[in-house]
């Protein structure tokens, strides 16, 4: 973002990073779900000084079509001119990372391990 850079943007419990996190998330949002039937949502991840570098995720549903990178990156480019912020278009790069929420994935963990649990006390059972 063509924006100045504050250090209160490095604290994600700042009212600075909130505010800032919540006018890209409700701009940028819409955008993608207009985009991407299987879009689930946007998490701002941190800011870092050079005008504003933001780091963001994008999470995507698995049941629905692949998006590639190159789709989100165009998604993203076409929506510039509608944004309520100022981003350079050649500073916007889109890598992949984790494929869900650490939230869900840790809920995910739970819930198979839970299973895994009754599925050993029934083999056991029968073994008796």
């Amino acid at each position: 973002m063509n924006e100045p850079f504050v250090e209160a943007l490095s604290d994600p419990n700042s009212p600075e990073f909130k505010n800032k996190a919540a006018r890209i998330i409700n701009t940028v949002e819409p955008l993608f779900k207009r985009s991407f039937t299987n879009f689930k949502q946007m998490d701002i991840v941190k800011f870092r000084n050079g005008s504003i570098i933001t780091e963001s995720n994008l999470y995507m549903n698995s049941i629905g079509p692949n998006v590639t990178l190159e789709q989100v990156k165009s998604v993203f480019l076409g929506g510039l001119s509608g944004f309520n912020f100022t981003v350079d278009p050649n500073s916007v790069s889109v890598t992949l990372g984790n494929s869900m929420p650490p939230a869900i994935a840790s809920s995910l963990s739970m819930i198979l391990m839970s299973v895994l649990t009754l599925l050993l006390s029934i083999s056991l059972h029968f073994e008796l």
